[in-house]
């Protein structure tokens, strides 16, 4: 909400002309106005889970999870852990990163 305050010089005058101005309509997204389940795919599902245990893992150790992103990303072919980081390769899916380290639960998905 904003208020629109007179600018006509006195006190009195100036609230006499605060009144409430409405604010302007928020515009919808795609995703408000789609309606029905979301659907992915099952590779997608499998890569969120082991990401999710990848984010776990490192939360567990006290390790910052960091890509390696950048003009000498390509040199880093496996998953790092360097100092409190654990560096991932670009482009690895985080089940193979989970392999890497060695944390992976032997549950398939």
């Amino acid at each position: 909400m904003t208020i629109e305050i007179g600018a006509t010089g006195s006190r009195d005058t100036e609230r006499e002309g605060i009144q409430e101005v409405p604010a302007p309509p928020v515009a919808s997204t795609d995703t408000e106005d789609r309606r029905g389940p979301v659907t992915i795919s099952s590779s997608e599902y499998e890569r969120i889970q082991a990401a999710a245990e990848l984010y776990v893992f490192a939360e567990r150790r006290g390790l910052q999870l960091v890509r390696a992103d950048g003009p000498n990303g390509h040199l880093v072919s496996q998953a790092l852990v360097l100092g409190n980081l654990l560096l991932l390769p670009p482009g690895r899916h985080p089940r193979d990163v989970l392999r890497a380290v060695g944390a992976v639960s032997g549950v398939s998905y």
